[in-house]
């Protein structure tokens, strides 16, 4: 499961958010391996970018720039804010830094590894429960909030993050994420570590066994199915409880 390692970022590319409220993810590519990247986020003589996160190949997550502050990763000039694609953009009418985070990937084409897919899935969430759970927002990962560079800025990033950027699928995965909590998105991308997997067996052996007494009630049988029905009902509702899938009252 991902951990979120802090580079940090000593220098001057990165400034205020001068009171704006983050609303926005924009999605990267890196063109660099994440060695690179953590060198060049943290160089004294890196004046001019800077990035939130980086995701690395192996599902590695760095953090360079807090989330409260203004990274330097998708500004765009003036004038082009009322022509950017991205209706946020042009609702916001103002410096896209100022309320973006930004993600960036290791990586030349935008194909992910799974890992990395599965690492990026969790930071979006992380990220929305952070914005909304510090200033409440009532940001989702929708396509509204969640862009790639070259939505903000067609013009000089018309292929960030990348042709093989899995656009689909992670837009996809966010629409179930954004629903979930992060214990819950865990459970459902690393079963085997979290130990889902055992628990989900567990689950549908009892759930086998409900469903043979339902039938065996339904097809006139007496009151001994019955009770067993109410037995494995009972003991698969407790299992469920116990293990945390049922939503706390």
């Amino acid at each position: 499961m991902p951990e979120i390692i802090w580079k940090g970022n000593e220098h001057t590319n990165k400034e205020s958010r001068y009171g704006v409220v983050p609303i926005c993810i924009v999605d990267h590519i890196s063109t660099s391996t994440m060695y690179s990247m953590d060198s060049w986020f943290t160089d004294p003589k890196n004046d001019g970018s800077s990035a939130h996160f980086g995701v690395g190949k192996d599902g590695m997550i760095h953090q360079y720039v807090k989330i409260e502050d203004n990274a330097w990763a998708q500004g765009l000039p003036v004038a082009k804010i009322p022509l950017s694609p991205a209706p946020i953009v042009r609702d916001m009418n103002c410096n896209p830094n100022l309320y973006c985070v930004s993600i960036e990937h290791e990586g030349t084409d935008g194909e992910l590894t799974e890992e990395q897919f599965k690492a990026t899935v969790w930071l979006h969430r992380y990220i929305m429960q952070y914005i909304n759970d510090k200033w409440n927002p009532g940001m989702d990962l929708g396509s509204y909030n969640v862009l790639g560079h070259y939505q903000v800025d067609p013009w000089r990033r018309p292929n960030c993050p990348g042709p093989k950027f899995p656009w689909d699928r992670l837009r996809a995965e966010l629409a179930v994420a954004e629903k979930q909590t992060l214990e819950e998105l865990e459970l459902r991308l690393w079963p085997a570590e979290t130990g889902w997997a055992d628990r989900l067996e567990r689950i549908q052996a009892v759930n086998n066994e409900l469903n043979w007494y339902m039938e065996e009630v339904a097809q006139g049988e007496g009151v001994g199915y019955a009770n067993g029905c109410m037995d494995r009902y009972m003991a698969l509702y407790e299992f469920m409880n116990n293990q945390g899938f049922l939503p706390k009252k």
